[in-house]
């Protein structure tokens, strides 16, 4: 059963929308704590940005709690992770709409907080209902998924790099 059922997982991850998957943040699939797996990339970085997911005119930092609670969050990372080599300008980043579990974690975060950031994975090429390519991970920066530590807070956060997945609208 083991093997199959992390197939039907990973198939039924890819296959949710960006925010779905982050129910599990704090769930027993992942293991609370900096991680020091050989299988999983991680690397210690910093928070560069956190904002709220839709910024309303004239909105600058610091932003209100209620600013995350109507939108959502997004933190951006000092890192590529996930993102380099082919997109060698992009910084990884975790996008969150309101009510999304763990978007408390995420508010809290301050540029320069030192977290762990692991890379879960990312999309795979797919068939376009009207396009000869639906997904194409070479060209759509879209649908990296990321798990991140946060040293001071001991709390951890999952999600995707972006509001729609590769491929998507």
């Amino acid at each position: 059963m083991g093997n199959r059922w992390l197939r039907f997982v990973a198939l039924t991850l890819t296959l949710l929308p960006a925010s779905a998957a982050v129910a599990w943040a704090d769930g027993p699939e992942y293991l609370p704590g900096p991680w020091h797996f050989r299988a999983v990339t991680c690397v210690d970085t910093k928070v560069t940005a956190v904002v709220p997911r839709l910024l309303e005119t004239g909105q600058h930092p610091p932003y209100a709690s209620e600013a995350f609670a109507r939108s959502g969050v997004v933190v951006t990372f000092a890192s590529g992770l996930g993102m380099q080599p082919v997109f060698p300008k992009a910084f990884a980043s975790i996008v969150h709409y309101q009510g999304d579990v763990a978007n408390d974690v995420m508010a809290a975060e301050k540029p320069g907080d030192r977290v762990q950031l692991c890379f879960l994975g990312g999309p795979a090429p797919t068939v376009g209902a009207s396009q000869p390519i639906g997904c194409n991970p070479d060209t759509d920066s879209r649908g990296r998924q990321f798990r991140v530590w946060d040293y001071a807070q001991r709390k951890q956060y999952v999600g995707y790099n972006s509001e729609h997945l590769c491929g998507g609208a």
